[in-house]
């Protein structure tokens, strides 16, 4: 079939307008205007990223209360992806309505989107390409990426915006990944005699996830029962990818020994309701960014009702974390 001018037109057309609606997504959301941040990593990589603050007042009950969620793009995607999700996580706020509230912090990863500086000791300007990222790239994405992100939230945390004890992370495809491995080494954190280090994850969403992606393995991640067993785990994926499926449920069969069953769900039909553990397995051979890309408001509303009834809803303590009184 050949294809006319006007049916490239009209293609390029909405494709503009798929990404004009990507990036206004959040626009309809509650709370202060997105703060735009640029972090630089321990090795000198210059990310770029979109904070969405909670609608909470700093320093009240409810701010300290405050749910921070990290999202994490597919390979060649970038942070505007979640747009649509954040907007969930917002929503304008009622005239007397309660609710959790979730302050949302959307990272372009090293070689992503607007993140494709590197500046070396000597003084050198590099350029990140992610057709040409290596095993140790991955790597450092799940290292220096993630704690420069997680400094942020530490100040954030201080500043009385968010509780940093509630910390969320929802990866996609590549990000998936990234935050897996990134949970481990907050969970192996070792302790601090004067305060809390580590065990801030309390929920993971894995959409697409991979069981090796690139030599970035979910092995020693699903070789950690602390962190399997005391994380909440929501898996999404498309049932029609044979080899993202098998993945998938090898990771399922590593998490669910340690998310029993509940009692009042036990032999009904469908998927067994799982403390700590959902899974959801969509109709399509869409993966990773696609699929968040294609799936819409179902996607979106069961990402935020996880989120919320395992974590926001609950009242987990909050502590200073740098700027410790003596």
């Amino acid at each position: 079939m050949t294809i006319g001018p006007k049916s490239v037109r009209l293609a390029i057309v909405v494709s503009l307008l798929a990404i004009l609606a990507r990036e206004t997504a959040a626009q309809g959301r509650s709370g202060p205007p997105p703060e735009a941040v640029n972090l630089v990593t321990k090795d000198g990589v210059q990310l770029k990223a979109t904070y969405f603050p909670g609608a909470a007042r700093r320093g009240s009950t409810q701010a300290k209360q405050t749910t921070p969620v990290v999202v994490l793009h597919d390979f060649k995607s970038t942070r505007a992806i979640f747009n649509p999700l954040i907007a969930a996580l917002q929503p304008p706020v009622e005239a007397g309505a309660e609710r959790p509230y979730f302050a949302v912090i959307a990272v372009d990863l090293r070689a992503h989107g607007d993140s494709t500086k590197q500046l070396f000791l000597d003084g050198t300007l590099s350029d990140l390409d992610a057709a040409r990222l290596s095993k140790e790239d991955l790597l450092a994405m799940a290292r220096f990426d993630m704690e420069a992100v997680r400094s942020f939230l530490v100040d954030k945390n201080d500043a009385g915006d968010v509780n940093l004890n509630k910390l969320c992370l929802v990866g996609s495809g590549m990000g998936a990944s990234v935050a897996a491995n990134w949970a481990l080494q907050d969970w192996t954190a070792p302790p601090l005699a004067v305060g809390k280090q580590g065990q801030d994850v309390k929920a993971i969403v894995l959409i697409s996830p991979h069981w090796s992606y690139n030599g970035l393995s979910m092995q020693n991640p699903m070789k950690f029962t602390p962190l399997k067993k005391n994380v909440s785990w929501l898996l999404m994926g498309g049932s029609e990818d044979s080899r993202v499926k098998s993945d998938f449920n090898r990771i399922e069969r590593q998490l669910e020994r340690h998310h029993p069953v509940n009692e009042k769900s036990a032999g009904n039909p469908g998927a067994p309701d799982r403390t700590g553990l959902v899974v959801s397995l969509l109709p399509t051979s869409l993966q990773g960014d696609r699929l968040v890309g294609q799936s819409g408001a179902a996607m979106d509303n069961q990402i935020v009702k996880f989120l919320t009834q395992n974590v926001a809803a609950l009242q987990l303590p909050w502590t200073n974390r740098r700027n410790r009184l003596p």
